[in-house]
């Protein structure tokens, strides 16, 4: 049994979203503020111990409005029922999926109401709703001060009666009809069917003047209080019986000299008459608590070559961060094994596991997860195997990439609607990755892993066909920059340059897509024409070989001839494009949803002089800076100007020795486009894809 779906309504940023989630680990990626963080708070707020906790801002910004109607239909005394109706609600529902030939769905069987027996599924639905009876103290309020403004005061009024007017409902709902509802009262029923944990982000292992440089010592007191639980595994309650004995010897002999010098401590208490005949003699005891031992004077430290033993703050951070996860993952794992009833899946979520590992080991760490619920279990070889699943949310290329694509969620966050308000969208890969083949999806996996190539995070992208343009690619930014709006200026995006090749970059387009990614992809015309030449039997053949773009007869560069390639053409070997076609192609015609592209185009519109490559559109757009010998046209000229070129050696000159130099036509008009605000893509510019029917969730 396990968590198989998540939906999320209302909660700030995530206004109506459905997380698939694996039986093992998930990995949550996106951009900052996208609301990665809102899906491990709203389980928080709702399985943690200290009960709901929700606010005001908690709420969707879209849905808080929905407190103005409610408020609006009680001053038209509209019934209480539709009153309540209009109220905004934050809703998580869990559909769980279970073994039907199970014999006991232990906590999860209330929850099954459905009448088919061929049906796997049990939905939970948690909410943060008002009752009938809180309606008066949520909406009557007092008319606002003179001159103040009414929402204003609303909203303050709100902020102090949600509380008081909100509670969590628990229900199951059948599968097969969402109309049959069985409500608990309570939510003992929740807790009793899941059990969430969290390993924070914000794990105070630095030496700030605040922090607590021995929190791993600390775990200790946990893990103990943990093991003498009645319901605990019969081997943890057995060492913390052993150390609990052993501090009990401490106590016995400690208790007798050192009683009688504590007592000598005391001598003012004879001098003022007491004990008299009357009183009870003080007695003064020293008792040994292990918890209070463990916690608050036990530490970790790291043992030394010459028997000094380092503490626990001396050791790296990396360091402690993997050891603090791995002892707090033991923790819970022994809270889960010491329950009674034991719940029907165990949720814990890791934010950040990169924060301060290097990247090796930010690499291998969602393989070394799976490997220690192995190993955990393991330590109870005569109980069932721990059912636990793990959500991490991460913005490390290393940790995301290593994770495989069914295992990947990307939170998007879209831009502003009609009303101004901003929301997540969560793109399923398992879903959104279908149309991709085998073949591809490994490609990308792989070149994604060994890049390091960061596509999750950014807020733009540019691809680029070798390393001459990666390496320029800064400068060029740069340049472009100076003749941008302040507020465009590439210098304060978050743009990716990402070398893909000419003969790859095709394959990343649904991946551009599916993430709506703006993204710019810079190619080569790559023009060919053909030529006689013998092979070694010594029969003429024709081959296709590079030429300028004046004398090109078709093009090489997979990118473009996959980019216009009409959707009838199924064979994309035998379908070409000539350099003059392409010559043609106005900007709207360059543009795929969020894609543009890019190649060689003349310098000058009233030209046809036009470059094959990015070194022969340098020298055609900076002809002061190279040696011309004049004896052949421009094009030509420049063409061999260009074969002379070492490309690392022009990309270093260009990037760090060259001073105001031009920016190509192509990339320029390129790097503007990507320059600005984007928007989503219009029906006319939008790609074929599948339709998904999931709600929040869909296909680019």
């Amino acid at each position: 049994m396990r968590i198989e779906k998540v939906r999320v309504e209302g909660f700030r940023l995530l206004q109506d979203v459905e997380i698939l989630l694996e039986s093992t680990s998930t990995v949550i990626v996106g951009r900052n503020n996208s609301g990665k963080t809102s899906l491990t708070e709203i389980f928080d707020r709702f399985t943690g111990e200290n009960g709901p906790r929700f606010r005001l801002e908690d709420f969707s910004a879209s849905a808080r409005g929905k407190f103005f109607d409610a408020k609006a239909l009680r001053l038209k005394e509209a019934s209480s029922e539709a009153v309540l109706a209009a109220l905004p609600k934050i809703a998580l529902t869990l559909t769980f999926a279970y073994d039907a030939a199970a014999p006991n769905l232990g906590p999860l069987a209330p929850f099954v109401i459905d009448l088919d027996v061929s049906s796997t599924k049990a939905i939970v639905r948690v909410e943060y709703a008002p009752t009938l009876a809180t309606l008066h103290t949520l909406l009557d309020v007092q008319p606002p001060p003179k001159d103040a403004d009414p929402s204003a005061h609303f909203l303050r009024s709100l902020r102090e009666t949600l509380p008081k007017a909100y509670a969590v409902h628990v229900c199951a709902i059948d599968p097969t009809d969402d109309t049959n509802r069985r409500d608990f009262d309570g939510t003992a029923a929740l807790t009793a069917l899941i059990q969430c944990n969290f390993v924070r982000a914000q794990r105070t292992l630095d030496h700030a003047k605040h922090g607590d440089t021995d929190v791993i010592g600390k775990l200790l007191s946990t893990l103990f209080k943990t093991a003498t639980a009645p319901t605990a595994a019969a081997a943890d309650q057995e060492l913390a019986s052993k150390l609990k004995a052993s501090v009990e010897g401490i106590e016995r002999s400690v208790q007798g000299d050192f009683d009688v010098m504590l007592k000598k401590l005391l001598p003012a208490m004879e001098v003022m008459g007491f004990p008299s005949l009357n009183d009870t003699e003080l007695r003064p005891e020293t008792a040994l608590n292990v918890e209070a031992l463990l916690s608050d004077h036990t530490r970790i430290v790291y043992t030394g070559s010459d028997g000094v033993h380092l503490p626990e703050g001396y050791n790296g951070l990396g360091t402690r961060n993997l050891i603090y996860m791995l002892l707090q993952l033991e923790s819970y794992h022994k809270a889960y094994r010491a329950k009674v009833t034991r719940p029907v899946t165990h949720l814990i979520f890791i934010e950040e596991p990169e924060a301060h590992l290097h990247p090796q080991m930010q690499e291998v760490f969602i393989n070394q997860l799976n490997a220690a619920i192995g190993k955990l279990s393991a330590s109870y070889p005569d109980e069932p195997a721990w059912k636990v699943q793990f959500v991490i949310t991460t913005h490390s290329p290393h940790v995301a990439n290593a994770a495989s694509f069914e295992a990947v969620r990307y939170f998007l966050h879209e831009s502003p609607n009609k009303t101004g308000n901003r929301q997540t969208k969560v793109k399923d890969f398992k879903k959104g990755m279908t149309s991709i083949s085998s073949d591809d999806q490994y490609f990308l996996h792989q070149y994604m892993t060994l890049t390091k190539c960061d596509l999750y995070f950014a807020d733009k992208a540019i691809m680029v066909e070798g390393t001459t343009e990666r390496l320029l690619m800064p400068r060029l930014c740069e340049i472009a920059d100076k003749s941008l709006d302040e507020k465009n200026k590439l210098a304060r995006q978050y743009v990716t340059c990402v070398e893909v090749g000419g003969a790859h970059a095709h394959i990343f387009y649904p991946l551009l897509d599916f993430l709506e990614l703006k993204t710019l992809i810079i190619t080569d015309l790559d023009s060919t024409k053909a030529v006689e030449r013998k092979n070694k039997k010594g029969t003429m053949v024709k081959k296709w070989e590079k030429c300028p773009v004046a004398e090109g007869e078709r093009i090489s560069n997979a990118a473009i001839k996959e980019w216009f390639r009409p959707h009838d053409k199924k064979d994309k070997d035998s379908w070409q494009i000539t350099p003059s076609e392409l010559a043609s192609k106005n900007t709207k015609e360059k543009l795929r949803g969020c894609r543009r592209i890019a190649y060689q185009i003349p310098e000058n519109a009233d030209s046809d002089v036009c470059a094959r490559s990015y070194e022969d559109a340098l020298v055609l757009a900076n002809p002061d800076r190279f040696d011309w010998s004049k004896e052949l046209d421009e094009a030509t000229e420049a063409w061999e100007i260009a074969q002379g070129l070492d490309k690392a050696d022009t990309a270093l000159r260009f990037a760090i020795r060259e001073k105001d130099w031009t920016v190509p036509r192509y990339i320029r008009e390129g790097l503007v486009w990507l320059s600005e605000p984007f928007s989503a893509p219009t029906a006319e510019h939008s790609v074929e894809t599948p339709k998904e029917a999931s709600t929040g969730e869909e296909m680019a």
